[in-house]
């Protein structure tokens, strides 16, 4: 072995302990510079603690959590005309007889209960109801009645239709019907508006099963062509819905058929204009 090989190997033996031992002295301060950031957070955290402060808004903002959603009202502008053209008054029948003021295909009698106050029209399935008194209603004007069911769940119900016919006859069901708004019982939350002649169709989705054994306030409102539909105070149908100068009678059709002796009442109906 000849000493310029030694010296090569003790050269190269000499360079590697260097590099090693730079390594390791650089991992070293990496590991102190990583522990010593640890060290700080957790000092900061337990200041902040003391302190009260709170780091919510900046959580907030690294998880993505939206904020509370915005409400939104409109009111209940709804307002019914000054001069009474209609009022039902069922309190005035006899109960167990069809009021004189109505007519129908079908059947209906008037009836109370201990449970609800009132006096009820008794809707037969399959009959469609009018006024008895013939003659057209105004260009503009509003509607509003109760609407009670008596059932052991909403979905025992088939739909119930209310609206404007072109003609006062009750012939058939649903006679003349031009436009009318349909309480989807048996669909729990689907309420659909329809009018023919104007070709419109509005579907819309309004919770029906909080109106089992309760009682539901129907409003309207008809300016010229428009229709406007509330349930209790909320909006379900602002559109065109007739034809210019469209004759209108009012009607409201019972459900064509309800399971396990479900029934349909109305009351208090009022014709404002």
């Amino acid at each position: 072995m000849t000493r310029s090989f030694v010296c090569r190997s003790f050269a190269a033996s000499l360079g590697l302990m260097l590099v090693f031992h730079y390594s390791h002295a650089q991992l070293g301060g990496i590991i102190r510079k990583a522990q010593n950031k640890l060290e700080q957070k957790a000092d900061e955290a337990i200041d902040n603690s003391i302190s009260g402060k709170d780091d919510t808004k900046a959580e907030t903002a690294d998880t993505g959590t939206a904020k509370k959603r915005i409400s939104m009202s409109a009111g209940f502008d709804f307002k019914a005309g000054d001069s009474v053209l209609y009022a039902s008054n069922f309190e005035k029948f006899s109960t167990g007889a069809m009021p004189n003021t109505w007519k129908t295909n079908g059947s209906g009698q008037l009836v109370k209960s201990g449970d609800v106050a009132g006096t009820w029209l008794e809707l037969q399935n399959g009959a469609t109801y009018k006024l008895a008194q013939n003659y057209k209603l105004p260009r503009n004007f509003t509607v509003e009645f109760d609407l009670l069911t008596s059932c052991d769940k909403i979905t025992d119900i088939s739909p119930v239709s209310f609206g404007f016919a072109e003609n006062n006859s009750v012939a058939s069901f649903d006679e003349g019907d031009i436009a009318h708004t349909q309480l989807e019982f048996f669909n729990s939350d689907k309420i659909t508006s329809f009018a023919g002649p104007v070709d419109k169709y509005v579907n819309t989705d309004y919770d029906l099963t909080r109106y089992a054994n309760d009682k539901l306030h129907v409003s309207m409102v008809v300016t010229d062509d428009q229709m406007k539909v509330y349930l209790d105070k909320t909006k379900v149908l602002d559109t065109r819905m007739f034809k210019a100068d469209a004759r209108k009678y009012f009607f409201i059709s019972a459900p064509l058929k309800a399971d396990n002796d479900a029934k349909v009442y109305i009351s208090n109906v009022v014709i404002a204009q």
